[in-house]
């Protein structure tokens, strides 16, 4: 489809929201303060490093607390305005913003433009160091906010954001992007309140939005309990059925299945494929919500900065060890597909078989690697210790058995990983789960660009890559973007800064009064209905 140059969204009137009713059955049930039954939906989640949601931009406890300006709507399954009354712009570049009308915090002060501007230059400000910052790397000022060299910040602001009044912001990119729009529903864009900015450390334990649900507490290592916010004036399909929301902390998914079994948890998502058949069994087919739009995938990204892992010999040699058809039919039961390429199927720059070396080919690869001089050191995997310890296990056992080399697994929380990610110290390749935030191929190409959001992880740099994911951006035609991000992606899987492994099927476990949705590819826990 071809997309008209001038972009308008704009909201139409609010729907009800959509009723919880509280009742008996398998579900959670709380007895909120006056003694009454409240229909609570219990969620696994790990120890956040912070429910800020500028500060952890996947966090689902952030996605419950914040009212983005643009949001998914479960019923339409289409990006619409939210906390917006338009987003609209003539070039792609420079983007006006109004804002609906009478919207305030939980704490009933007024949400503004100021509230937005201020919120998105503090978490543009490098010194800062909240995981969103790369979510403003297209705004104008961006550079003067985050200086390469390590001097102090040039601004306090970024350039491109105008406040034109209460409810009317301007924005104004380096350069044309059209998904914009879509960037402005994720969470590193969510509104602060004034208060953030008094007291940041009390802010940080108890955080005020604009969303669906409001805070309530946070038990450390224990649970994050957040209820249903009556001033909300979105519509039913951007909240969930529940009247309260825990967040219970686990460590790992095992005691979290534990739990679920044992009926004392509503929801997991991304279930490892190992865990999918017993589940099945045990808790029965309609505990299992399978996502149809894949939309993530399992990669072993390796950083350019670690000097043992530079050789594109050792890259292609470690890919071709890895044979993904035995590992999906066997330890993964079906429930996932050999990935080979570096978007998954489900987007339109998709190109079956873009990854020479993702053929399964041992013999091949002790020769390349051979050549190359061999490799004497340790493959370091670092991975997030919560889920998918098998898969890992089975992977650093093919490439050490087909290769010939040491391989050290290192699990961790998945916080200390995200950290070691973000700042540069992973000490060897990073296995990980990667999905979009929105329907986009920038989405998985942009942590390829030079200074992109997410390229901390691999710190890839290729001047033909960044100039053709900029023109990708700037094209309005579909088909012609599409084209433009399967050429990048095919000069990135030839450098393989990223090793793409496999696309998972995406499950998500319900009790019987958790009721799941599909998030246009994601599961998100503040959306589920309450069934009992």
């Amino acid at each position: 489809m071809k997309q008209s140059r001038k972009l308008a969204l704009v909201a139409g009137a609010a729907s009800l929201m959509l009723a919880a009713t509280a009742c008996s059955g398998s579900g959670s049930k709380a007895a909120s303060g006056n003694g009454s039954d409240i229909a609570t939906l219990s969620f696994m989640t790990s120890e956040p490093k912070s429910i800020v949601p500028q500060k952890d931009p996947g966090s689902q406890i952030g996605m419950a607390l914040c009212a983005n300006l643009m949001e998914v709507n479960v019923e339409s399954q289409e990006l619409e305005p939210l906390a917006a009354k338009s987003v609209s712009s003539d070039d792609a570049k420079v983007w006006d913003i109004e804002l609906q009308d009478g919207w305030t915090f939980h704490d009933g002060t007024p949400v503004t433009a100021n509230s937005f501007a201020d919120a998105w230059n503090a978490t543009a400000t490098g010194a800062n160091a909240w995981q969103g910052n790369g979510t403003f790397v297209s705004f104008a000022g961006y550079d003067e906010l985050n200086p390469l060299d390590g001097s102090t910040a040039k601004a306090t602001e970024l350039s491109g954001v105008k406040v034109v009044d209460d409810t009317h912001l301007t924005v104004t990119l380096k350069a044309p992007n059209r998904d914009f729009p879509a960037i402005l529903s994720t969470n590193p864009t969510c509104p602060m309140p004034e208060s953030a900015f008094d007291d940041e450390a009390a802010y940080d334990e108890a955080p005020v939005s604009n969303g669906p649900y409001k805070f309530v507490s946070w038990d450390h290592n224990q649970q994050v309990v957040m209820e249903k916010w009556d001033g909300f004036k979105g519509a039913a399909g951007f909240s969930g059925g529940a009247q309260q929301l825990v967040g219970k902390i686990y460590t790992s998914i095992d005691p979290a299945y534990t739990d679920m079994t044992a009926g004392n948890l509503d929801m997991i998502r991304n279930v490892p494929a190992t865990m999918v058949d017993k589940a099945n069994s045990q808790l029965g087919e309609e505990s299992l919500f399978e996502v149809k739009i894949g939309s993530k995938q399992q990669t072993l990204q390796i950083p350019a900065y670690v000097d043992e892992l530079s050789s594109k010999a050792l890259r292609d040699a470690v890919s071709m060890s890895i044979d993904r058809e035995a590992i999906a039919t066997s330890l993964l039961k079906g429930h996932a597909q050999p990935s080979d390429s570096l978007v998954p199927p489900a987007l339109d720059s998709y190109v079956e078989g873009s990854c020479d070396a993702c053929t399964f080919d041992p013999e091949k690869a002790k020769k390349i690697l051979a050549d190359d001089g061999g490799f004497d050191g340790t493959l370091v995997i670092e991975s997030n210790s919560a889920s998918d310890q098998q898969l890992v296990q089975a992977i650093a056992k093919q490439i050490q058995d087909n290769l010939g080399i040491s391989v050290q697994m290192k699990p961790m929380l998945g916080t200390e990983l995200s950290e070691r990610r973000n700042s540069q110290k992973l000490e060897g390749a990073a296995f990980g789960l990667w999905g979009w935030s929105y329907k986009s191929s920038d989405q998985y190409l942009s942590q390829y660009e030079t200074g992109g959001d997410g390229n901390l992880a691999t710190a890839y740099s290729n001047p033909k890559v960044d100039k053709l994911l900029q023109a990708a951006r700037a094209e309005m035609d579909d088909a012609k973007s599409a084209e433009l991000f399967k050429q990048a992606e095919a000069i990135i899987i030839k450098d393989l800064p990223a090793i793409p492994l496999f696309i998972p099927t995406d499950y998500g476990l319900q009790s019987k009064c958790a009721v799941l949705n599909d998030v246009q590819g994601d599961l998100q826990y503040y959306r589920a209905g309450y069934g009992c």
